[in-house]
């Protein structure tokens, strides 16, 4: 978490924001380009015609860093580490656009001149009025750009002018007052809207009763894997022997509740990256990733009938339920779910049919250990 209020996927949804600014950076790069240099000209002072460079150099980066990051959002989302890479680099070009347009407007306020003020003076709220709109995602970046910007400018006018411009930098102080507030209200707003967006998304991917991935989480996930050459996937299908006859004896409701205690039995065995789903009444499915050989995927079955077979407490009665278990594995590069859920749903009746238990499919699995009575290994059919 990053200050009490932004979790890993609300910090990479923020840092996601920053490229949006392709068409306010380029704005703000002709204005500092136009203005710039012909206040630069009509004053003649080399200091501003290298704020003016500086700044235009500033804002080519930025556009340049807001368009790659861009084309990698094209294909996805950002891992945390990857989002503070762009983030420092938005930080650093973010912070040479406001030294140089607080050095090109404060070099200007020491100047006798109106005109040339006046300038500068839209310049620079045009400038912190973007900060404010489009930065407030990231609150100190967006504080430390309105402060490199403005208090060149409240200096140099309250020091070098009269009355007027001690007026002047006194509400150039009172604004950035106001600013400041204003980033740390659009912050919270944004916080908000993206906490509201993830917890809309997370509902659309999640089973309601049993809070597991539903088919469409389970198909996302299974889209988001990336493996190397020699692992593989598994697929785990299962289904509950007796659930009907719970139903009819104790009630929905018990059932209902022999779910969730069911979900929540699976919310403790498995561990990322493996992800349990509901896909039906009674019918589960686990995704297994990152398997490098046969006896992992068996082991994790065998683990999951010994979990879910044990008696269920609902409400002063207790109820069993058994499982029939198949699984498939296939190589993470050539894997398709739907492939592997078929298979390992016909594993999965082919060993209900002989009482329940584990049956494997597509993998040649060593036999039963001695002894273990909880699961049975039906033989490995030859994948095809």
């Amino acid at each position: 978490m990053r200050a009490g209020v932004e979790s890993d996927d609300i910090y990479v949804a923020l840092v996601s924001d920053l490229a949006r600014v392709i068409l306010p950076t380029a704005i703000m790069a002709v204005t500092l380009a136009g203005v710039g240099l012909f206040v630069a000209q009509a004053l003649g002072q080399a200091v501003l015609f290298a704020a003016v460079a500086s700044g235009i150099l500033a804002s080519a980066c930025k556009l340049v860093l807001v368009l790659r990051q861009r084309r990698r959002l094209a294909h996805g989302p950002l891992a945390p580490g990857e989002a503070r890479l762009w983030e420092q680099g938005h930080i650093l070009t973010t912070i040479g656009v406001a030294a140089s347009v607080g050095a090109f407007v404060g070099t200007i306020f020491a100047q006798p001149r109106m005109e040339p003020q006046m300038l500068a003076t839209g310049l620079l709220f045009g400038y912190c009025s973007g900060i404010v709109t489009h930065l407030s995602v990231r609150p100190v970046m967006a504080f430390g750009a309105l402060l490199l910007a403005t208090l060149p400018a409240i200096v140099s006018a309250a020091w070098f002018g009269g009355m007027p411009h001690g007026i002047l930098a006194t509400m150039f102080g009172l604004f950035l007052v106001g600013a400041l507030q204003s980033v740390v209200s659009a912050h919270r707003t944004a916080i908000r809207q993206i906490r509201l967006r993830l917890d809309m998304a997370a509902l659309a991917r999640s089973d309601a009763l049993t809070g597991l991935a539903n088919r469409l989480g389970l198909c996302e996930a299974f889209g988001r894997l990336s493996g190397t050459e020699d692992d593989s996937v598994a697929i785990h299908c299962f289904d509950l022997d007796g659930f009907k006859l719970i139903n009819d004896r104790y009630g929905h409701a018990a059932g209902d509740a022999l779910l969730q205690e069911l979900g929540a039995r699976l919310r403790l065995l498995l561990e990322a990256p493996v992800l349990a789903a509901r896909t039906g009444g009674d019918e589960f499915v686990v995704l297994q990733p990152g398997v490098r050989h046969a006896e992992e995927a068996e082991g994790l079955a065998r683990r999951i009938v010994h979990a879910l077979s044990a008696p269920y407490h609902l409400g002063g009665q207790t109820a069993s339920v058994g499982l029939s278990l198949g699984f498939a594995c296939a190589p993470s590069r050539a894997a398709g779910l739907d492939d592997l859920v078929r298979r390992a749903d016909a594993a999965s009746y082919a060993v209900k049919r002989r009482g329940g238990g584990v049956a494997a499919s597509g993998l040649a699995l060593g036999s039963q250990p001695a002894g273990d009575s909880a699961a049975r290994v039906e033989p490995a059919q030859v994948a095809r």
